[in-house]
């Protein structure tokens, strides 16, 4: 399975962590979250740091409480930032933003209707933004079960509270191991031991003295595993004397929540007591470290001072035997205990080192990131991916403080060098938001053009006016300083922003931005401006063009070693070839350079264009294909590829003949696209629905849609305005407007050859065929029929449902006026014409109106038949066969001909002809 499909709530949420050790005890407190999660949407399990609230949860989880599926596990321990907590959530449950929403509000919609658990784990530094994540999910979201874990409440309604102390302490009254392992305490602390060195036996009193160590503890999980650990190096006896020793010095309130946390802090102590000057520097260094580390990471963090970097290993091995900083082997990564950590930071303050080792983590995650950044936009961003991904909370602490210390140059050059990162898992407004944050800074014009860039990338899809703002400041920048580089990204930026809403701009903005990236050497610039160029003329009817620009935007894109820039082209490619009827080649695209995404979006989007082009061919799985790729979008929160992926699910489901659901889809997300001005993207949509709704009998509905579109009569004929003539001659077949229909039809014909989309002019050319039965032209329309069967036989486009039930009346009519033989003829006729020759003859009545009395402009539609067929040394009576009409019409035209070019016979007009054929020089 490809990489990025792990990140749907569909397939899997995030695994809750592994535990390296056994769970020890906790029966009761076990019994009783389960049962409040039985019967309270919330519940909350509050305690001292290091009681094992974190280690119950997962448990609840593992366990399967009240029956869930599943549990995901969103840890909030590294975050500092409140506006994060949705964020971190949308990131553990594999979603992303959707489009014009907030990360709350994407939550909120896309848990509504789940059945999951949903563990929020540390949330004592953050509980305001806790509190109202709990209450916006609670109130909206019936199926989903919340767990908290938390120093204290959260403080919301119907919040059920679990308070979590100490392990079940050893009784009074015995002396043996037996007395000393039935509680959970001394259980626990044995256990440890043994892990901690082979052969741990308990001889004589050890018993009595593992019971004292336990109660002078308080039974904390934390404390006594730190405590256990020391049986490598000490005695029982010694353990219990450096604790007491410890409890000498603590002294204040008496409470029992104070009395833990004094045994929690003087475990803590005594344990960092214990180190030498080297191990106790090292230990409050690490505490910069948001979410784990690397021991790279840590070898340039916590160098200084006494401690040289070739020390740093080795004091990291020591500190993790002796339990201080946690290991996870199979990810070669270390942490501390998030009590641990709070104790060293404060620790390193008070030594007032702080400001010091931060600007080394800083330095580090910056230099980390610069040396990945080339890597996120070639073939090796998965491998970037994988490093980055692991250090996301310390990227993210590091970027707070070079803003918190006013370093605003490094930041803003650090978050340029992550944002391709930050792009790639969809944390679009947090990229938008640290991007305004460095923007409002006095950086240098090369850094604010760097995020003004990325800042209108990611918030396209999250809030397109904010996105062609900063890419009109960017232009706008670019033109003040006349640099190439920045002017081509302005270009092309506003060009992927213009393209669903005015597909026009959008190709003049993308052509001009294309040129600049090149002369600049910008070749990523480039590739993003011929997707954008290629899919404006897809949206303006002309696959044609665009499939050469698409082939352009590959070539590019191989050259730089980009793939997803590849899967951009791809998309291009796929979609125009699919609509210049080059099916098998769309059909191989879909595997090819589509399949070059490796995200959940591109692999969606291959699959909804493979479904497309099988729909057409009339081959099985097409409605399964585009429900999977649906689902997939669905399930991360994309609202814009839903509603994307969804016009096509429509449009599938139109075409195999179930037209209910199919316009049910459309109808409800050109609703939702249109008052975000996305035009473009509806065009054809739009009349589609008109044409259903005509179907249907509803022609006040189909005049509706039909005004609803963004191209609409009376406007010169253009290949963007095929569908809508298409609809339109419909409306007036169905309104009893036969010529009408006709001339639009034929119009619509005319404008789909134009832009090369050859699907369209299929379609159409059979509406001919329709309306000139309509006409009683019953030959002409027989032979159009056969020559639109001809054109679906080559290209393989399988006659849709809908087209099948319209003509079905039509045909008996044909064949009843003529008979059959005559019939079958005329479609065999209409079967030897290429699809030019059938345009033309389908035109030959549809010339260009005011045309000029003389010269080549001034001729009809038949006449430039006449006048090809001459230059091809054609005899009247072949042109007379070819055309399907008399010698006599035939030398009607020509003498028309003849008088409108001033030439006296056919040589003159052979000749004149080749003239006009040959090449100019």
């Amino acid at each position: 399975m490809r990489r990025g499909l792990h990140r749907s709530i569909l397939a899997a949420v995030r695994s809750l962590p592994s535990q390296l050790t056994s769970f020890v005890g906790r029966a009761p407190a076990l019994e009783a979250v389960s049962h409040r999660m039985g019967e309270h949407r919330l519940v909350s399990v509050v305690g001292p740091g290091g009681c094992g609230k974190t280690r119950l949860a997962i448990e609840v989880g593992q366990r399967g409480a009240v029956a869930l599926k599943s549990f995901c596990f969103v840890d909030l321990s590294g975050l500092s930032d409140p506006e994060l907590v949705p964020v971190a959530a949308l990131t553990a449950l594999g979603l992303t933003e959707a489009l014009g929403a907030s990360p709350l509000e994407t939550l909120v919609a896309l848990l509504a209707e789940r059945e999951l658990g949903i563990i929020l784990d540390n949330c004592e530094h953050l509980i305001a933004a806790c509190a109202a994540l709990v209450v916006a999910l609670i109130s909206n979201c019936p199926g989903l079960r919340l767990l908290a874990t938390s120093r204290e409440r959260l403080g919301v309604p119907g919040e059920a509270v679990v308070d979590l102390g100490g392990l079940e302490l050893p009784g009074p009254g015995g002396r043996d191991e037996a007395w000393l392992l039935r509680s959970e305490a001394g259980r626990l602390f044995v256990e440890r031991a043994r892990t901690a060195r082979a052969g741990f036996a308990l001889k004589g009193d050890d018993a009595v003295i593992v019971a004292s160590i336990c109660e002078h503890l308080d039974g904390i999980p934390l404390a006594l595993e730190m405590a256990a650990t020391r049986v490598r190096m000490l005695s029982v006896q010694a353990i219990a004397e450096g604790l007491s020793d410890r409890f000498k010095l603590l002294s204040g309130d008496r409470s029992a929540g104070a009395a833990r946390q004094r045994s929690l802090l003087a475990s803590v102590q005594w344990s960092c007591g214990l180190l030498v000057e080297a191990e106790r520097q090292v230990l409050h260094r690490l505490s910069v470290f948001a979410s784990g580390f690397t021991v790279a990471a840590a070898e340039t963090v916590c160098t200084g001072g006494e401690v040289a970097a070739d020390q740093v290993f080795s004091l990291l091995s020591s500190l993790v035997e002796k339990s201080l900083v946690q290991a996870s082997p199979e990810v070669e990564r270390l942490r501390l205990h998030e009590t641990m950590r709070a104790y060293a930071a404060s620790a390193l303050e008070a030594e007032g080192a702080t400001s010091a080792v931060r600007d080394r983590h800083l330095d580090y995650f910056a230099t980390l990131a610069r040396c990945w950044e080339p890597k996120m936009v070639t073939s090796e961003f998965l491998v970037a991916r994988g490093e980055l991904e692991p250090e996301l909370d310390n990227l993210r602490s590091a970027l707070d403080w070079s803003v918190e210390s006013e370093q605003f140059a490094t930041g803003a050059a650090f978050l340029s060098s992550v944002g391709s990162f930050f792009w790639e898992l969809g944390f679009n407004s947090e990229a938008v938001a640290r991007c305004e944050t460095f923007l409002s800074a006095d950086i240098e014009p090369s850094l604010r053009g760097d995020l003004l860039y990325l800042a209108s990338r990611c918030s396209r899809l999250t809030d397109p006016p904010k996105s062609q703002r900063l890419a009109w400041e960017l232009l706008c920048l670019g033109r003040s300083l006349g640099d190439q580089r920045m002017e081509a990204g302005g270009l092309v930026a506003l060009a992927v922003m213009q393209l669903d809403a005015e597909p026009a701009a959008a190709l003049g903005a993308a052509t001009e931005g294309i040129g600049l990236a090149r002369a600049a050497g910008e070749q990523l610039i480039e590739v993003r401006g011929l997707y954008a160029k290629g899919w404006a003329l897809i949206r303006l009817g002309r696959p044609s063009e665009a499939l050469a620009v698409g082939e352009e935007g590959l070539r590019a894109a191989s050259d730089c070693d980009w793939p997803y820039g590849r899967y951009l082209a791809g998309t291009v490619i796929c979609w125009s070839a699919m609509c210049t009827g080059e099916l098998g080649r769309a059909l191989v695209e879909t595997e090819g350079s589509v399949g070059c995404g490796t995200s959940p979006v591109s692999i969606a989007g291959a699959g909804a264009l493979r479904a497309e082009v099988l729909a057409y061919r009339g081959e099985a799985g097409a409605a399964d294909l585009v429900n999977h790729a649906v689902s997939i979008v669905s399930a991360m929160g994309d609202s814009f590829f839903v509603a994307n992926y969804g016009l096509g699910q429509g449009r599938i489901l139109l075409l195999l003949g179930q037209e209910d659901a199919g316009y049910e889809i459309l109808e409800r997300i050109v609703a939702k696209l249109e008052p975000l001005g996305l035009f473009g993207i509806c065009l054809e949509n739009r009349a589609l629905l008109a044409e259903v709704a005509i179907r249907r009998g509803d022609l006040p509905g189909a005049r509706r849609h039909l005004d609803a579109c963004s191209w609409r009569l009376p406007r010169a004929v253009e290949p963007v305005g095929a569908p809508v003539l298409r609809a339109e001659a419909r409306l007036a077949r169905a309104q009893g407007e036969p010529v009408r229909a006709h001339a639009l039809a034929c119009d619509g014909l005319s404008a789909a050859l134009e832009g090369g989309h050859m699907l369209w002019a299929v379609d159409l050319l059979e509406l001919v065929s329709l309306t000139c039965a309509d006409l009683g032209s019953f030959a002409e329309a027989a032979r159009l029929l056969g020559a639109a069967e001809r054109q679906r036989d080559l290209i393989g486009y399988v006659r849709p449902a809908p087209a099948r039930h319209e003509l079905a009346p039509p045909l008996v009519v044909m064949r009843t006026a003529l008979g059959d033989g005559p019939f079958d003829q005329a479609v065999l006729q209409g079967r030897a014409l290429g699809l030019g020759e059938a345009v033309a003859y389908a035109r030959r009545r549809r010339g260009p109106r005011r045309r000029p009395s003389s010269g080549w402009d001034s001729l009809t539609a038949s006449e430039q038949q006449v006048v090809s067929l001459v230059g091809e040394h054609l005899t009247n009576a072949e042109i007379a066969k070819r055309l399907f009409v008399s010698t006599v019409t035939v030398k009607s035209h020509l003498s028309r001909v003849f008088a409108k070019l001033g030439v006296a016979n056919r040589a003159q007009l052979a000749a004149a002809v080749q003239r006009r054929r040959a090449p100019r020089l």
